[in-house]
C-alpha cells in the first residue's frame, strides 16, 4: 500500500522559528497577531528603503556643500591675488 502525501494548499500566513503557520494552525488571536507581523515587517522594509535614500541623498548634499565651500575659497584666493598684482 503506497501512502498519499498530500500537500496543504493553503497558504502559509507566518513562519515563525523556522515552522510554517497556516490559517487552521492558529487562533482568532495568533492570526490577529502574525498579521500585524507581516504588516509590520513589510512598512519596516519600506521605511528601510526611505532611510537609505536619506542617507544617500544627505551624503550627496554634504558633497555639494564641502563643494560649494571649496568654490567659494577659489574666488577668494582669485580675488586677493588680483588684489596683491594691483598693489605692486
Amino acid at each position: 500500500m503506497t501512502e498519499e502525501i498530500i500537500e496543504n494548499k493553503e497558504p502559509v500566513i507566518i513562519t515563525f522559528n523556522e515552522v510554517e503557520y497556516r490559517a487552521e494552525d492558529l487562533s482568532d488571536m495568533q492570526k490577529d497577531i502574525a498579521m500585524k507581523l507581516n504588516a509590520s515587517g513589510k512598512k519596516l522594509a519600506r521605511l528601510q528603503e526611505a532611510y537609505d535614500d536619506y542617507v544617500i541623498t544627505n551624503d550627496y548634499k554634504n558633497i555639494m556643500i564641502k563643494a560649494f565651500e571649496a568654490s567659494t575659497m577659489e574666488v577668494a584666493d582669485d580675488e586677493e591675488e588680483s588684489s596683491t598684482e594691483d598693489n605692486s
